[in-house]
């Protein structure tokens, strides 16, 4: 719903860098020449990459599954077997795009619960059936996900995807007039219950690299918290208030930061 404030915030970027590749909601809204997404999730990379080079095949195994418990059961047994095992696993296996691997986390992504992925119950949660005729449909909404792939094909033609962790990615970035930067890291007091844990020393260890920055635009999303308050001064941030949603439909007041620049 807050992707085009991020797009309008980052335009006249030709190069932007994307740290916490995530969902991508802000992708389409996102007017670069080039644009760098990694994720130290590699599921999360692969389904992009995937629905990047081969959105036709991806869609059309997508199509053929059932919404069913033992389908998403299944699924998530094989990504949890490939993420514990991945030390011993052959290299094939990780090499990107993996069709196979691709149609199993979005079945795990879209099938289960909401507000599950990339968490460390990702591959644990039950799907949502409807037993009456109020609100929304899961299965409506997981065919309506398969479908805007062909869409996302388009979007992700433009993009370059990585698997490196967020510091090592910022560290590569360079600090000038034509670089754009933006960051959705977990927020504060959600951060540990990710897969890819994010505790308050890197909160820390993340502001302090962003306001280095001085010619590049950065642009960080986050929610209304005493900890961003005190580690985004005003003095170095511009604070935009919006009123974003949380998975259950509710209003939660969000902030889009943007660094004030040297020149």
């Amino acid at each position: 719903m807050l992707g085009h404030r991020v797009g309008e915030l980052l335009k006249g970027c030709p190069w932007v860098g994307i740290p916490f590749g995530g969902g991508l909601s802000e992708l389409p809204h996102i007017d670069a020449r080039t644009i760098c997404v990694s994720d130290a999730h590699r599921h999360i990379i692969n389904l992009s990459v995937a629905a990047k080079e081969m959105h036709k095949e991806l869609i059309a195994e997508l199509d053929a599954v059932l919404f069913h418990p033992d389908v998403l059961g299944d699924a998530q047994q094989r990504c949890r077997s490939l993420e514990r095992n991945h030390d011993d696993v052959d290299a094939v296996v990780w090499a990107m795009p993996n069709l196979k691997w691709a149609v199993d986390y979005f079945i795990c992504a879209w099938m289960a619960r909401n507000g599950t992925a990339a968490t460390d119950k990702e591959f644990e949660a039950g799907m949502s059936i409807r037993w009456e005729a109020g609100g929304g449909d899961s299965a409506v909404r997981f065919r309506n996900a398969t479908e805007s792939l062909k869409d996302w094909h388009e979007l992700t033609k433009r993009c370059t995807f990585v698997t490196l962790g967020c510091f090592e990615f910022l560290d590569k970035c360079k600090d000038t007039t034509e670089t754009g930067i933006y960051c959705d890291p977990p927020w504060p007091d959600d951060g540990e219950k990710y897969k890819c844990a994010f505790s308050v020393d890197d909160q820390c260890k993340l502001a302090n690299l962003l306001s280095e920055f001085q010619k590049a635009r950065v642009v960080v999303r986050f929610g209304d918290h005493p900890l961003i308050r005190e580690i985004y001064p005003e003095s170095h941030w511009e604070w935009h208030h919006l009123d974003g949603r949380t998975s259950a439909n509710k209003t939660k007041k969000e902030v889009l930061l943007v660094n004030r620049r040297a020149i």
